[in-house]
């Protein structure tokens, strides 16, 4: 729309120069202030909350919790934690508090490595050891690329044998619920990295950010990617 504006400016046709800009203007606003920006991720934030262990109807089975891959990077001066992302490190977290609660439980850490090297579900597992967990309290899955074969994969490895708690990206949760679904398992959510807690969580005014931009890209992307899903199946 911008470049469309330069043009009719160059051709010196005001009405339409003046009409494109106010549509610049008018999507800018919509994108960089809190309001669209905020009802369209707290539709997919608001579906799942995290798990209360006290209200868990066994908490002495022997559940399974997912960790799903969240992104880490490479770096030989760094231990494990300082590499991965702050997605999977949240996720990660989220497990931990879980697992600690929960006392016959495993995390069943998730993800493949595009470059070879070090796998994101080595790089969980290496951060986990770090922080106090034993190595027989985590198992690894370290094929999966993307959202859809780490549903494969586990029901492939586990089926329905363990009731299965997932750790995702509260924004990213609905689309792993789904996944996970159609492959026969019904696992309990339980979302962490919220990107609007707190204040943010139901500002309706404010002045343009790139915060609400980039919120607005992240819902989008899992809508798309929720629709892509379906047309998988």
């Amino acid at each position: 729309m911008v470049l469309a504006a330069g043009i009719f400016y160059m051709l010196k046709n005001d009405r339409l120069f003046k009409s494109i800009s106010a549509l610049c203007v008018a999507w800018f606003l919509i994108i960089s202030t809190p309001l669209i920006p905020g009802l369209v991720l707290n539709s997919l934030e608001d579906r799942y909350v995290p798990i209360d262990v006290e209200k868990l109807a066994d908490a002495d089975a022997e559940y399974h919790i997912i960790i799903l891959g969240g992104g880490h990077g490479f770096d030989d001066r760094l231990p494990a934690n300082s590499l991965l992302s702050l997605n999977a490190l949240g996720r990660l977290n989220e497990g931990i508090r879980l697992h600690k609660q929960l006392p016959n439980s495993k995390l069943v850490l998730s993800g493949y490595s595009s470059s070879g090297g070090t796998t994101q579900a080595e790089m969980l597992q290496k951060t986990a050891l770090l922080l106090g967990l034993d190595k027989d309290a985590t198992l690894i899955q370290t094929e999966p690329a993307n959202t859809y074969q780490e549903g494969k994969i586990y029901s492939e490895n586990f089926g329905s044998s363990h009731p299965l708690i997932i750790v995702t990206s509260a924004a990213h949760m609905p689309r792993a619920v789904q996944v996970f679904q159609h492959f026969g398992i019904e696992p309990i959510p339980s979302p962490a990295n919220y990107r609007l807690k707190g204040n943010r969580k139901n500002t309706r005014f404010g002045l343009p950010s790139m915060r609400n931009i980039s919120n607005l890209h992240a819902a989008l992307s899992e809508y798309a990617a929720i629709t892509r899903e379906r047309f998988r199946r």
